[in-house]
Parts: structure tokens; C-alpha cells; sequence
């Protein structure tokens, strides 16, 4: 509670200091236009682009008095380019609008009266900044982060330090994200987290989201969108928010591409190339992405056992491993403008992952004196081969001078796993025999189908409402086979095979009103969802079916402190549906000292999630402070005990009574005069589990932080430097805990050709600190141990752009990467 106090001090305090600063600016300026008319107006319209018809979102517009240009009003468009503002006083006004990437642009005088106090602007459209000059296109360049009305937004063309890495070391650089030494991607904490892929759960993530991640290369990305309390429109999955991974999808004017390939230590490469050509009627694009890497992983763990009637002894464990992957991936869409209302557009992606892990494991027992009384080795070899795509068609209707909206949406996802494992140990046991192989099959689809619709009431109104069809089908098969030393045959080992079918489809509506009372910007949701699931193990010829109906609300309320200063207050419920793994009561032996089963009684987890936060824009700075209170019921947890008899482990899946997290989050950046941008965050929560249901003494109440430090920087005209920290603090679990973990990466970026082409060298965790470090403890056994990945990974890049309209190599002149601003951001709606 005096850590929540403290944060929320922290957070309101700033607001209290700058919320004073409009009426003070006021003050000192003349202006007889203001000081003698009431203040009664009100103007309201919309930004568009003069050429494609596009809202401009996110564009700062202005309201001058027309007598000597002086500032009377301000505002921000929504994510439709639309904008609203009260409280003018009478007499002419004039609107002028500016973002980066288009010139600014005034309106004609409007002029407010007694009698007129209400004015439509209309449509207002801004032309491009693009300016040629010879072969140099020059035009406006995207701000590295964008704090939107409802989601944070990073761009992935600031990035030099993961050039020529995955998505999942751009995650680790992600204010609020953690990613673990395992690839678990977490938020604010919780690993409960729903990853998109351009906005759909994509097949390529069904197959194995840890691997996918881990290999997508980096350059393929556009946007990594975060979204910590999303309301009723999006799906409720994840309770701890949304990470939406966008795609590159090129939309330059004309004929333009590029191409970019790279080298990195301890066999490391990549190779990418990717373009668009749009014209009036149409944008087609494509990309393709190559990445080949070779890492090694080691792990080190130590179990003492305490045994009722037997002597205490331990064991240790040590493996080595040296995985070798190949990842392709590709791209291909158009759009098509059928006119200024309608669009169509259809994409469809293609990746193929083939990778090797070899791994050998050595256990070996001490006595308590330490001396050891036995020995042996498990050596694994995994191969495996991943094929997946996606396919997707849009419809986008739109009406001039309004924000009525039509969308619908459908797309297929498939994505096949096969596998060839080989185990060979040195000891026969039950469970553990010397030569074993398994070969899985893992075919996982969903299909989506939903259409939105956006209906304005009034001026200040509006109605949201959409339908969404989900259907996942994973089918898991799993043969396990023992050498026969009589014949030297595998034979098929029944009590180790799997064939496992889940089934889920969830029918969602929703419906939301948004609406303005005064200064208070506001809106209200609720989505319902049916959901109906099925586990089916044929391996035990048994049946688990889950069908339940479940409503979750949201409101939003906005209301300006200041014209710098906004406060922002949110609620959502949310829920997180156990994975096909947890399900599944297969019990996997390929580790004969440390088994995995699933459990498929779990229950979904439902979370109500408060959230406050306030940005706020002094001069070069901008500041943005969160607190967050989230209650979960019926939390879902990994939960490992010890056989007492046969000391082996058994990790299964199960639902603890609850959970609470609250806490804070500051966001600071500071753009340094033009040249570059330095952000830091720090986040903080209190995290309280109850798993008493279980064990009476599982029970905790820790408090965690992690912070994380970025600095881009032009260091020369042509010289970009860019150096990323993050520390994550020591956390407990409920049996456990989680020690510290650190890193720092850094990269230099050297452009040539007028811009067209750049040389990147960048080396992520400098001084190899990232490890992964635990203790886990029950009533029989004490363990500790750590797990590292090679990080200490560098990579030469190079990249070639060439077409009409290369992307800028400086800014324009005057313009500045306003964390408020989304430079051309094209927000996607779920």
C-alpha cells in the first residue's frame, strides 16, 4: 500500500504542477479577442490525406485568433483523424493543422458568433511534405516511441542494437516487457499475455510461440504495439494486456524496395528484401526474410533431498546444447482503392523453420559428505521442421465528412510441426531406457471471421459494435519407440505415445458508446463471449469438455489537466484460457528425473484490471506515469512436487485461488535538440499470490521492479548510436524464487549513399550478464540452479533502399519526433 501511495504521489504531482501552465501562458500574452468575447465555441471536422483520403491520426491541430494569430485552443485528432474543440471564444478562427511527413495547413477564417456558436469544419486535407531533390527524397521520419490514446507504440526503424536479430531480442529492449532466458515474453510481470501478429492470432505463433519469436527476424517487423488495458472491442484474452507485432507492409508512393543482408559471430547471418509499388488504384507489396543461427545453451542445477526415513543425498545436473535453425519467411499483398470509400486488400505470409538441438546431460549423486556414489549421461538429439501460413482478406467502407466506418475481416492460419527426437543414456530404469526415439506431428489452424462497424450519433457521439468467430483445432500426435536389443528394432512404446485433439471456438459481440461531457472525453463497452472447448486424449480414450458464457466490461475516462497535460482513468475484465500443453494429461518422461504432465481440469482465470495514468508534455520532455491494480481468480500457475518414494519431480499445471498486482509504471523521454531521443522506464509492482486452495503455506507477497534505459542518437550527420540497458530485480514465487538479470546492447549506424544504403554493427549483452538464475524449493527438496543462452552476440549489417520515394536520411526542417506523434502510424483495429 505505501508503494501504490507513493507511485500515485508521484504521478499526480506533475500534474499539479504543470495544469496551471495554459492559464498562466495565457496571462502573458495579448490578446483582446480572448479577454472580451465569452468562451462558448465550439469546432469540430476531421484530417485527411489530399491524395490517398486516409485520416491523419494523432496530428496536432491548432485554433489561432485570426486579429494576431495568438493561441486560443488545441487538440489532438483521434485514431480516425477526427477532432473536436470547445470552450472558443467568439470572433474568427483559424485552424492549422501540422504532423510530420505533411506541410501545415490553415484553414480559412471561421467565424463564431452568438448565433452560431457550433461550426463544422469539414474535411480538412494536408498535403504531403515529400520534396525531390534529384535522386534525394526528403520527407518526415516516424518518432521512435508514440504514446497513443490507448496503446504505446514503438518503431522498429529506430532500432540499431537488434539489426539483424529476432523479435524476441527487440522485445527485450520494450518498456513493460520481459523475456525470459526461456523465450516466455511477459508484461508488467505476467506472463498471461496475448501476442498478435498484424492483429490476428496467427498461425505461426500456434505451432511453438517461444520458437517463432525467438526466430522472426527483426527486420521483418514494422511495430511492436502495447496495449496493457484494452477495452471491449479487442478480444479478452490475456489478462495482462496485448502485443501486437506488425509487419512490414510497404506504402510508398510508386516503385521502391530494399534489400538488406548480414553476418554475426559463432555462425550467424541473414538475408532480407522487400518492396511496394503503389499507384492511385492500387498498393502491392511483398517481402522475404532469411535467418540462419547457431547458439549455444548450457544449464547447471543442484537437488538435495530430504526424504522421510531415507538418508539425505543430491544430485547435479549439467547440460550442453548447440542448436542449428534455419527460418524463412515471406509476404505478399495488395490493396485495392475501388474508390475513396471503399478498399480491399488480401495478404497471405509463408515461413518454414527447420532446426537441430543436440543436448547431453549429465546427472551425478553425493552422498552428504560429497562423495559421489553414481554417475550417468542422457544424450537428446531433436530435429524438427515447421511449415505454416496465413491468409487474410479485408473490406474497409468509409463516408465523406464523417467518421462512419465499415470493416470486415476473414483469414485462415495453419501451422505443421513434425519432429525426430533421439535419446540415449548410459542407465536402465523403468522410466528411463538407454536408446528411445519419438517423432511428433502437430497441426494446429484457426479461422477468423469478424466485421466492425463505427456509427457517429452526434457530434460528440458515437456507436461501436462488432461480431467475431474463433475456431482453434490442434492435433497433437506423439510416438515414443524403444529399441529392441533382440532384434535391433524400434518398437512402439504405447505407455509413452500421445495422440491429444483440443478443439475451442469462441462467438464474441460487443457493443460500445463513446461519448464527451464537457472536458470529460469518455466511453463504454461490453463484450460477450461463448466459448466452446473440448480436450480429447485418445491416448487414455477419454473426453473433457468446457463450455461457458462469459461478459466482460470496460469504460475509459479521459479529461485534460492542461493542453500538455492529459488524465487518463481505465477498467477492463479480462480472461486467459489454459494452452493446449497445460491441457493435455499426457505425461511427458524425456527427462526421466523430471517429468511434465498437463492437467485438464484447469480453469480459465479471469482478471479485473484498474488502471490511472497521466502524460505529460513539457517542452523537449515527455513524461508518463502509470498506476495499475489487477485481481485475477483462479490464477494458473506451474506447480512442481517430489516423489518421496522415487525422488523424481513431477511438474504439472494448476489453479491457485487468486492473485493481486499493483503498481506503477514512469515512462520518460527526452528528445535532444533534434539529434535524438533518451527514454527510460522504470515499472514497480506488488504481487500477492494465494495458493492456499493447494498447500496452506503457498502464499506470498513480494515486491518486483524492473527498469530498462535507452539512448538513440545522431552523433554526425550521417552517424546514428544507439546503446539499450535493462535490469530486472530478484522475484519470489510461490515455491521459489527468480534471481536479478541485466544486460546492455549497443549499435552504430553508418549511413551512405545519400541515404540510400547504412552499415550496422551492433553487440547485445557486452558484458555476458544475462543469466537465468533460480531457487525452487518444496517439502522434500531444496534446488538451485541457472540456465544461459549465448547472448553475447555481434552482427555486421548492411541495407539498400532504391525506388521513387526512399525513405528521408534527415529530418525535416523544424520537425520533431513528439512522443504524441505517430508519423504516419496506421493504427489496426481487432
Amino acid at each position: 500500500m505505501k508503494i501504490t501511495l507513493r507511485i500515485a504521489f508521484l504521478l499526480l504531482v506533475p500534474s499539479l504542477l504543470f495544469g496551471q501552465q495554459r492559464d498562466g501562458s495565457r496571462g502573458s500574452r495579448p490578446d483582446s479577442l480572448r479577454r472580451n468575447s465569452p468562451k462558448i465555441g465550439k469546432i469540430f471536422g476531421s484530417l485527411r490525406d489530399s491524395q490517398t483520403n486516409e485520416a491523419v491520426s494523432f496530428a496536432s491541430v491548432a485554433f489561432l485568433s485570426a486579429r494576431d494569430s495568438s493561441l486560443v485552443g488545441g487538440v489532438q485528432t483521434n485514431e480516425k483523424g477526427n477532432f473536436l474543440v470547445e470552450e472558443l471564444p467568439l470572433g474568427n478562427i483559424i485552424i492549422k493543422a501540422s504532423f510530420i511527413g505533411y506541410v501545415n495547413t490553415f484553414s480559412k477564417p471561421i467565424l463564431l458568433t452568438m448565433q452560431n456558436t457550433e461550426v463544422d469544419a469539414g474535411v480538412i486535407k494536408m498535403p504531403s511534405s515529400v520534396t525531390k531533390l534529384k535522386d534525394v527524397t526528403i520527407t518526415g521520419e516516424k518518432a521512435d516511441y508514440v504514446n497513443s490514446i490507448d496503446r504505446k507504440i514503438y518503431n522498429m526503424d529506430k532500432n540499431i542494437v537488434n539489426t539483424g536479430g529476432t523479435v524476441t531480442d527487440v522485445l527485450q529492449t520494450i518498456p513493460s516487457v520481459s523475456v525470459d532466458i526461456d523465450g516466455n515474453v511477459a508484461l508488467r510481470g505476467s506472463a498471461n499475455v496475448t501476442v498478435l501478429i498484424d492483429g490476428k492470432p496467427s498461425g505461426l505463433l500456434g505451432g511453438d510461440r517461444k520458437a517463432i519469436l525467438s526466430q522472426l527476424p527483426a527486420g521483418a517487423v514494422e511495430q511492436i504495439e502495447i496495449i496493457t488495458n484494452p477495452s471491449a472491442k479487442f478480444d479478452a484474452d490475456g489478462m495482462a494486456g496485448i502485443i501486437n507485432i506488425k509487419t512490414k507492409k510497404e506504402k510508398m508512393k510508386g516503385m521502391n524496395g530494399n534489400i538488406s543482408f548480414g553476418v554475426g559471430t559463432n555462425d550467424k547471418y541473414n538475408f532480407g528484401i522487400g518492396g511496394n509499388d503503389r499507384s492511385p488504384r492500387m498498393n502491392l507489396y511483398g517481402n522475404y526474410n532469411f535467418r540462419h543461427e547457431g547458439r549455444s545453451n548450457n544449464g547447471t542445477s543442484v537437488q538435495r533431498n530430504f526424504f522421510p526415513g531415507q538418508s539425505e543425498y543430491f544430485y547435479s545436473s549439467n547440460s550442453h546444447s548447440r542448436s542449428n535453425s534455419n527460418f524463412h519467411s515471406g509476404k505478399l499483398g495488395a490493396d485495392f482503392f475501388v474508390n475513396k470509400y471503399n478498399t480491399i486488400g488480401v495478404n497471405g505470409s509463408l515461413t518454414f523453420r527447420n532446426d537441430d538441438h543436440p543436448e547431453q546431460i549429465r546427472y551425478r549423486f553425493y552422498t552428504p559428505e560429497d562423495v559421489t556414489f553414481n554417475s550417468f549421461f542422457r544424450d537428446v538429439s531433436e530435429e524438427n521442421e515447421n511449415f505454416g501460413y496465413d491468409l487474410s482478406a479485408d473490406y474497409k467502407r468509409t463516408w465523406d465528412s464523417t467518421s462512419r466506418e465499415l470493416t470486415a475481416t476473414a483469414s485462415y492460419s495453419s501451422n505443421n510441426r513434425k519432429s525426430d527426437n533421439a535419446y540415449q543414456s548410459s542407465v536402465y530404469s523403468a522410466l528411463n531406457l538407454p536408446y528411445q526415439i519419438n517423432s511428433g506431428d502437430n497441426l494446429y489452424q484457426n479461422i477468423i471471421a469478424q466485421t466492425d462497424l463505427v456509427q457517429p450519433i452526434n457530434k460528440t457521439s458515437k456507436l461501436e459494435a462488432g461480431l467475431k468467430s474463433t475456431t482453434r483445432h490442434l492435433d497433437n500426435k506423439l510416438d515414443y519407440s524403444n529399441l529392441n536389443f533382440t532384434t535391433g528394432i524400434y518398437e512402439l512404446n504405447q505407455l509413452n505415445s500421445d495422440h491429444f485433439i483440443y478443439k475451442e471456438e469462441v462467438a464474441a459481440g460487443y457493443a460500445m458508446y463513446t461519448s464527451k461531457y464537457k472536458k470529460l472525453d469518455f466511453n463504454f463497452g461490453l463484450r460477450a463471449e461463448q466459448t466452446f472447448s473440448s480436450i480429447e486424449s485418445q491416448t487414455i480414450n477419454k473426453t473433457y469438455m468446457n463450455d461457458y458464457i462469459s461478459f466482460f466490461p470496460s469504460a475509459f475516462f479521459k479529461y485534460p489537466l492542461s493542453l500538455k497535460s492529459d488524465l487518463q482513468l481505465s477498467y477492463s475484465r479480462r480472461v486467459n484460457r489454459p494452452d493446449s500443453r497445460s491441457l493435455n494429461p499426457f505425461v511427458d518422461y524425456s527427462d526421466s528425473l523430471n517429468i511434465r504432465k498437463g492437467n485438464p481440469y484447469l480453469l480459465p482465470e479471469f482478471t479485473n484490471a484498474l488502471e490511472l495514468s497521466n502524460s505529460i508534455n513539457v517542452s523537449d520532455w515527455n513524461f508518463t506515469a502509470s498506476i495499475f491494480y489487477r485481481k485475477t481468480d483462479d490464477m494458473i500457475s506451474r506447480f512442481r512436487t517430489v516423489d518421496p518414494v522415487t525422488g523424481i519431480g513431477v511438474m504439472t499445471t494448476t489453479n491457485f485461488a487468486s492473485s493481486e498486482n499493483a503498481g506503477g509504471e514512469l515512462i520518460v523521454r527526452y528528445s535532444v535538440n533534434k539529434i535524438g531521443s533518451i527514454m527510460g522506464s522504470f515499472n514497480i509492482y506488488q504481487s500477492k499470490i494465494n495458493g492456499s486452495n493447494i498447500q496452506s503455506e503457498y502464499q506470498t507477497n513480494s515486491t518486483q521492479w524492473s527498469s530498462r534505459f535507452n539512448a538513440s542518437l545522431r552523433v554526425a550527420k550521417n552517424t546514428s548510436v544507439q546503446v539499450t540497458g535493462n535490469y530486472t530485480a530478484p522475484m519470489t514465487t510461490v515455491n521459489g524464487q527468480i534471481k536479478g538479470m541485466s544486460g546492455i546492447d549497443a549499435g552504430l549506424k553508418q549511413d551512405i549513399w545519400n541515404g540510400k544504403g547504412s552499415i550496422s554493427l551492433n553487440v547485445t549483452d557486452i558484458f555476458n550478464m544475462r543469466k537465468f538464475e533460480f531457487i525452487n524449493y518444496g517439502e522434500y527438496y531444496y534446488t538451485e540452479g541457472s540456465r544461459s543462452r549465448e547472448s553475447r552476440v555481434g552482427m555486421l549489417n548492411f541495407t539498400y533502399k532504391f525506388g521513387k520515394a526512399e525513405p528521408m536520411f534527415s529530418k525535416k526542417k523544424g520537425s520533431k519526433s513528439n512522443s504524441q506523434e505517430s508519423g504516419g502510424t496506421e493504427m489496426i483495429d481487432y
